[in-house]
C-alpha cells in the first residue's frame, strides 16, 4: 500500500505541477491578446487613416448602392456616417469640457 500512497502522491504533484505551467501559460496568452488587442482599436484606426478609411467607406458604399436595393442602402450608409460624426462631436466636445456633459 505504501507504494500505491507514493505514486498517488507523485501524481498530484505532477498535476500540480502541470496546473501551475497551464496557468501561467494562459496568463502570457491574456496579456498577448489584450496587447494586440490595444493595437487594433477601430476608432484610432479611423482617426489615424482617415483618408484609407474614407476610401474604404466609399467602396463599400458603391457595392451596396449599386445592387438592387439602392435607396435602402444609401439610406442606411448616410444614417451611419451622420451618427458616427455626430458621437465624435459628442466625445470631442466631453472631452474639451473636462468630461462635463456638452448640454450643459
Amino acid at each position: 500500500m505504501p507504494a500505491d500512497e507514493e505514486n498517488i502522491a507523485q501524481l498530484e504533484e505532477e498535476l500540480d505541477g502541470a496546473r501551475r505551467d497551464l496557468k501561467q501559460t494562459l496568463n502570457t496568452v491574456e496579456a498577448k491578446v489584450s496587447e494586440s488587442a490595444e493595437v487594433f482599436n477601430p476608432r484610432q484606426f479611423i482617426r489615424d487613416n482617415l483618408v484609407g478609411a474614407s476610401c474604404v467607406a466609399g467602396l463599400l458604399g458603391f457595392l451596396a448602392g449599386s445592387g438592387r436595393y439602392r435607396k435602402v442602402a444609401a439610406a442606411g450608409i448616410v444614417v451611419a456616417l451622420g451618427y458616427a460624426a455626430l458621437s465624435e462631436v459628442v466625445n470631442l466636445r466631453s472631452e474639451n469640457h473636462g468630461g462635463k456633459p456638452a448640454y450643459s
